[in-house]
């Protein structure tokens, strides 16, 4: 089923989008050889990694709101903000890939902790996993 086209999680979606593209055609730009000095300062770009963890935040707080209790999809998404954190915290602060890539591996075994997410299934599908047992 899709979302209406006003539905609030879809126009949340629109700024977000639209900003990550500016920014990108900022980016394509400065590699094009367009001089845009803003752009030369440090890794202040490594900000823009760390408000991509807003979204998954945003879902994990809406699904608490939604349930009343953080399930396995609201932590599902607090892990996946915590590893867009920590991409944009090695950026930002010019740490080193090669001492802290475990963190990713700890990542990783916590996601393996949350129970398995179940997607909301319509009709036939449901009716076919019930038939073969699933």
């Amino acid at each position: 089923m899709t979302e209406p086209a006003h539905s609030p999680s879809r126009q949340w979606r629109i700024f977000p989008a639209i900003a990550i593209i500016a920014i990108g055609v900022l980016f394509l730009a400065n590699n094009l050889g367009y001089t845009l000095a803003f752009l030369d300062h440090g890794n202040w770009w490594a900000v823009i990694i760390l408000l991509a963890a807003f979204a998954p935040l945003t879902h994990a707080y809406e699904r608490y709101r939604a349930v009343g209790k953080v399930d396995a999809e609201a932590m599902y998404s607090m892990l996946s903000a915590a590893g867009v954190v920590l991409v944009g915290v090695l950026f930002l602060f010019q740490l080193d890939w090669g001492t802290w890539w475990p963190l990713f591996v700890i990542l990783g075994g916590l996601f393996t902790l949350i129970p398995q997410r179940h997607r909301h299934r319509h009709g036939s599908d449901a009716e076919s996993d019930a038939a073969v047992g699933r």
